[in-house]
């Protein structure tokens, strides 16, 4: 690979993730648990709010910290592993066509993954979508690998052995799909190449060792420190997850295909002209199709079948997409007769002002994030202990953007069921409040523990709601209006005189 390409495509993805504000809820979400585990210095436990959040496992938060660490709080820094794992996937991609059906082939299929909306906008977004599918595309291609270039019944050992490295770190990353996605694509390949034999091969011991080696440590010690973590983790948000709808994103069963072909215009008209079969005497073409044909086809079958359904779950379908639109791309100009610069300069600035046009929208659909109240509001914070308080509503990047450690307090019925039944952010904290319930009862708090915050708090206390809240809370009209932006406000409650000398306060 030409020594620039890989800087330059890092740049061409990098240069305007500084651009946009965290959107909400998913970039928050994510990156404000990445920001707790950095303060708390705690790097094994994922936190909501302090509250143990067993969503996800830790290797996008690692990440994340640790980008957050060396590159200070900001979206640029907050995006990076999502950046990196594109331009890791690119470079996968780039090397295994390059040695599997040329070099010319490899480039084309760099510029397509680069310019493709879906994977330009997946690579400047901060959550765990790009950083998974980045996982499983090194597993797939690692695993075919090592077949392609067997010596007879004898693997290749090396890209073997990084099948399985990527494997463990897809389940780091998000569980099991990050071993079943590529199970069943490479199972599918072998049985349709008449490969069969192999797939009992693939099952190397050390491999296995490998995996476990690299997995199993963080699980149990999330099991043996919390109890019912694993039916949690896994039977909860995997099998629950994928076969009830009791989840958001709930979509019809055809949902994926014009989402996924919409967002990889123009080159999505490629396929047309990658149909067709190659020709018999192509080396290793008949094997590549086969195996992108159907990991297409297996990511968007596996997806579309839950009801639960997000558009980033298929960014994974990107990698051998880009690989055969490459090639109909080709067979399109062949059967053309040429003008291939004229050509490639077209659809390449089609497709950047569609990817810059995605950056535009994105800026606008976020006008009303948090991100300009919070700035209004941190000058005025008078210290580190202040109290910041949310009523009926929970923004994520909260935290992230008035830079401030402290729990945030969350006031909500809580008692409310239905509040709890509806796939959000008040499930998603009652949850986590399940594993520690002593931390839950002093950041999720009630009304009545509103009215005792405000009375006897020492500190000054910061409430961020609704503009219209004081319509259902009086006791927010009674303290000073200080800032607002869209829909939200922030009052602010100086800190009370003297709360010892109140009895009810307590001490």
């Amino acid at each position: 690979m030409c020594g620039w390409l890989l800087p330059a495509l890092f740049v061409w993805l990098a240069a305007t993730a500084w651009m946009r504000p965290l959107a909400q809820p998913d970039e928050a979400r994510y990156v404000g648990v990445a920001l707790e585990m950095l303060w708390s210095g705690n790097w094994l436990l994922p936190t909501l709010d302090t509250l143990p959040y067993f969503h996800k496992p830790p290797l996008f938060y690692w990440l994340t910290a640790a980008s957050l660490a060396t590159f200070g709080v900001n979206e640029w820094a907050a995006r990076l592993p999502s950046l990196l794992a594109a331009t890791g996937t690119a470079l996968a991609v780039y090397l295994f066509v390059c040695r599997w059906a040329g070099e010319r082939q490899a480039r084309l299929a760099l510029l397509v993954l680069a310019t493709t909306p879906f994977s330009f906008g997946g690579a400047q977004f901060a959550n765990l979508d790009m950083l998974v599918a980045a996982c499983i595309a090194g597993t797939i291609l690692c695993a075919a690998d090592a077949v392609l270039g067997a010596r007879g019944a004898r693997l290749r050992r090396s890209t073997l052995a990084g099948a399985y490295a990527f494997a463990a770190l897809g389940i780091l990353a998000k569980g099991l799909v990050g071993v079943v996605i590529p199970g069943l694509v490479i199972g599918a390949w072998l049985v349709a190449t008449g490969r069969s034999a192999m797939i009992l091969r693939l099952l190397w011991l050390p491999g296995l060792a490998l995996v476990a080696a690299i997995v199993v440590p963080w699980f149990a010690l999330m099991e043996i420190r919390h109890p019912g973590f694993l039916n949690y983790f896994f039977v909860h948000h995997h099998f629950q997850r994928y076969t009830t709808g009791d989840f958001n994103g709930q979509r019809q069963l055809w949902f994926y295909l014009p989402v996924f072909a919409g967002l990889t215009v123009p080159w999505f008209f490629s396929l047309l002209y990658a149909v067709r079969r190659p020709a018999a005497g192509a080396s290793g073409s008949r094997d590549l199709h086969a195996l992108m044909w159907l990991w297409l086809a297996v990511t968007l079958i596996f997806f579309s079948i839950p009801i639960s359904k997000l558009v980033g779950y298929v960014l994974v379908a990107v990698p051998p997409f880009a690989v055969l639109a490459a090639d109909g791309f080709t067979r399109f100009l062949h059967a053309r007769g040429g003008g291939e610069q004229r050509w490639l300069a077209g659809m390449g600035a089609v497709a950047i002002l569609l990817c810059a046009g995605g950056l535009a929208a994105g800026l606008v659909y976020e006008r009303n994030n948090l991100q300009p109240l919070a700035a209004q509001v941190r000058p005025l914070l008078t210290s580190a202990n202040d109290e910041i308080v949310v009523l009926r509503t929970y923004p994520f990047s909260l935290a992230f953007y008035l830079r401030h450690r402290l729990p945030i307090r969350v006031v909500e019925d809580w008692s409310e069921p239905v509040l709890r039944q509806k796939d959000g952010w008040r499930r998603e904290l009652h949850e986590a409040g399940r594993f520690n319930p002593q931390r839950a009862q002093a950041v999720l708090i009630k009304p009545a523990g509103l009215a005792h915050l405000l009375e006897c708090s020492p500190r000054t206390v910061w409430i961020f709601a609704l503009r219209n809240e004081p319509e259902r809370t009086p006791d927010l009209a009674r303290l000073q209006l200080v800032a607002a932006h869209a829909n939200h406000a922030v009052w602010r409650r100086p800190p009370s005189s003297a709360p010892e000398d109140r009895a009810h306060c307590g001490p």
